[in-house]
């Protein structure tokens, strides 16, 4: 079987750090797979290296077998491949709707099929689409920077933490929005503080530590597996 999405003995080094050290992945069409790891683990380094945001110091990661790590930005976004950040970054002086445009403008071609209006509609703004970015509530912000990324029709998307900071009704909803995206034929890699979130949306959920990959596997397979119990009893805060 072929995957849509594969990272090959991925390392990136900072100086003497090993952030992340020869970890395999891989994600397929469809799925939702969760990354996890202790504080410092490496979650958000290989998550930027699969974004194409960083180059990786080896390894590549490929999609549909082409590799597209160690390529701009904007190209891992024509390829089909986009995130969100942790720190949503609406443009401030665009509407609502118009930083939802810029998304599209500079999307995968093949993409961008599916109206703007439409977008805004789907994740719930849009009735929003003419405010600008400062006068929605925190939610309503990520749901923003999660239709900009939308936009660029990505078929994979990699979200940052979206739930972190939402009180239980908001999260609730973005629980579901998640789940909706992906059942647009989206496959979704994650990061999120939010423990429950993140393993009721996971099909499968990756665990570094200390930049190494020490748990791949479904849900309650991973939270029951001795070696990351101990790293996160180990390791201080969960991440």
């Amino acid at each position: 079987m072929s995957h849509l999405l594969v990272g090959e003995s991925v390392s990136r080094h900072f100086g003497g750090l090993r952030a992340v050290d020869r970890v395999d992945f891989h994600l397929d069409e469809g799925e939702i797979l969760g990354l996890i790891g202790p504080n410092g683990a490496g979650k958000t380094t290989l998550f930027s290296v699969a974004a194409g945001s960083i180059r990786p110091t080896a390894g590549r990661v490929l999609l549909d077998g082409e590799p597209v790590s160690g390529r701009a930005v904007h190209r891992s976004v024509h390829h089909g491949i986009c995130r969100t950040h942790q720190i949503v970054r609406p443009f401030a002086r665009l509407t609502v709707l118009e930083n939802v445009l810029v998304g599209h403008h500079y999307g995968r071609p093949a993409g961008r099929s599916r109206d703007p209006r439409e977008i805004l509609d789907f994740i719930g703004l849009g009735d929003r689409a003419d405010r600008l970015p400062a006068e929605l509530t925190l939610a309503g912000r990520k749901r923003l920077e999660v239709a900009r990324a939308l936009a660029t029709g990505p078929r994979v998307l990699l979200l940052d933490e979206v739930v972190a900071g939402l009180n239980p009704a908001e999260a609730g909803r973005f629980v579901d929005l998640i789940r909706q995206i992906r059942d647009r034929g989206i496959a979704i890699i994650m990061i999120e503080h939010v423990m429950h979130a993140l393993m009721s949306l996971s099909d499968r959920v990756v665990v570094l530590d200390h930049g190494r990959k020490i748990a791949d596997g479904r849900p309650a397979e991973v939270a029951n597996d001795p070696v990351v119990i101990e790293a996160y009893l180990g390791g201080g805060n969960h991440a």
